[in-house]
């Protein structure tokens, strides 16, 4: 299933890397990857399994990384090219790349449907639980990157 991801900025979008396998939040239409503040748009939870990510003017995508100031896309070749995600959306400091438009194709595979909103899953774990899921996706992030230290950590 092809999935589009496009980022509303702003550290509101979810994080996506290739091999990796968790809840990812869908909009209704299944169309889209779900992003921004509008919660309404996040009911349909999945677990699922990142295949592949492209980019029609990237190219091959291993990742993207939605944390913080600015956003990190590591292309197939290991590249890593850093994003403006607050004072200047989509703008791509020091690299020869340009995009004009931030679309992403996601090829999933659903594992489950498990009929969840991102609210009631966040309910499940006590803030102590949430850290240590968080830290589980870094920790997952870098390996499926190959990676060993990344700014943000």
């Amino acid at each position: 299933m092809i999935v589009k991801w496009e980022p509303d900025w702003y550290e509101l979008d979810q994080c996506i890397v290739v091999g990796d396998i968790d809840f990812f939040y869908l909009r209704k239409d299944n169309l889209y990857f779900a992003n921004g503040l509008d919660w309404e748009n996040y009911e349909c939870e999945v677990k699922a399994e990142i295949l592949k990510i492209t980019h029609p003017e990237l190219g091959d995508i291993r990742g993207i990384i939605t944390v913080g100031l600015d956003y990190s896309i590591y292309l197939s070749d290991g590249t890593e090219i850093i994003v403006n995600a607050e004072e200047n959306p989509g703008g791509i400091y020091d690299s020869q790349y340009v995009v004009s438009e931030w679309c992403f194709d996601v090829q999933i595979h659903i594992i489950e449907k498990t009929g969840l909103t991102l609210i009631e899953r966040d309910r499940m774990y006590n803030r102590n639980e949430q850290k240590e899921r968080w830290k589980e996706c870094i920790r997952r992030y870098k390996a499926l990157l190959g990676l060993s230290k990344v700014d943000w950590e």
